[in-house]
């Protein structure tokens, strides 16, 4: 079960939890590559040393390893990306609190997102007061410097020549379009990563022998069937004339491919399950569908067909 209280937490295990998440913190900062994966990486230590040592420790030992990054990175003369690393930290201990509750994974996910939301409308407040900018201009330009930063490289990949130029023309269209997703991109990239630390926590309690929900059979999780309808709904909304429905259409689209992209996977485990697949091709498959993204739209479409198809025969074990 999870230790609710950190009055008896061994001092030895806080500090290999600071050491621990200070260098997986610094790794993720000063690596490209690493810290493209850092909502992965960081969260899930955090997570575990949280729930090991309790609250009191547990915040401690996040509040001290932050600080400690901070300071090497700055002596080491890098950009210290404070908020991002808060964020990332900050998943851990929601992750920690939401998982105590013992909720199903629809409302551990839908809480933890909710939560952490709350958290970056926060700060983004916050960094709003201390620039004196609105917080719409503070994103816009975010936004702004991001596809800039992909223009440029792109260009320095040796993608041709004319169609770097084309991004560069319209590179004020592409950022509002990006801007005006925002709001689908923002929930579905932290339901996934949520979904990816539940996972990789749940691998790691397990093999240290501590308690972790049970959340069932994950390979039989289907999506309402009445969800479709949303489904039609945000496709008359990218057909009508009118960028305001556009957006909006487009926005509930991504959430909804998102949702069917999970149910797609479901079925996919179900049937690595079901024919006794060895665990490396397994990550082999997965990595194949995320690796290439039309792979990602035929996994949500599959999940999409499953309301009729009923691949896995659900309805019929129902009934």
């Amino acid at each position: 079960m999870f230790c609710l209280s950190g009055g008896s937490a061994p001092y030895k295990d806080f500090f290999l939890a600071v050491a621990i998440v200070s260098i997986v913190f610094i790794a993720v900062a000063v690596n490209s590559v690493l810290g493209a994966l850092g909502a992965v990486l960081v969260p899930v230590p955090i997570l575990y040393y949280y729930s090991k040592l309790g609250r009191l420790y547990g915040l401690l030992g996040f509040i001290l390893s932050l600080t400690i990054t901070m300071i090497t990175l700055r002596v080491l003369g890098y950009h210290a990306g404070f908020v991002y690393l808060f964020l990332l930290g900050s998943l851990g201990l929601v992750l920690s609190e939401m998982l105590r509750i013992n909720w199903s994974i629809e409302k551990t996910v839908v809480y933890s997102v909710g939560i952490l939301l709350i958290l970056s409308l926060i700060i983004l407040l916050c960094l709003s007061l201390i620039s004196g900018k609105a917080p719409w201009g503070i994103i816009g330009a975010h936004m702004s410097a991001i596809v800039q930063e992909n223009i440029d490289l792109y260009s320095r990949t040796g993608i041709s020549t004319q169609y770097v130029e084309l991004m560069k023309e319209n590179s004020d269209q592409i950022t509002r379009v990006l801007t005006g997703l925002l709001p689908s991109l923002i929930l579905v990239g932290a339901a996934f990563f949520i979904w990816l630390n539940i996972l990789g926590g749940k691998w790691l309690f397990r093999k240290r022998g501590m308690w972790y929900p049970d959340f069932g059979d994950l390979s039989l999780w289907k999506a309402l069937d009445k969800m479709v309808w949303l489904v039609v709904v945000a496709g008359v909304f990218i057909l009508i004339p009118s960028e305001g429905f556009r957006i909006l259409g487009l926005n509930m689209m991504i959430i909804l491919l998102f949702i069917y992209m999970l149910q797609g996977l479901a079925i996919i485990s179900f049937f690595f399950k079901r024919k006794n697949v060895p665990v490396v091709f397994r990550a082999f498959g997965y990595f194949l569908i995320f690796a290439q993204q039309f792979l990602i739209f035929i996994v949500a479409g599959l999940g999409l067909i499953d309301t009729w198809a009923d691949f896995r025969k659900l309805d019929k074990k129902s009934d």
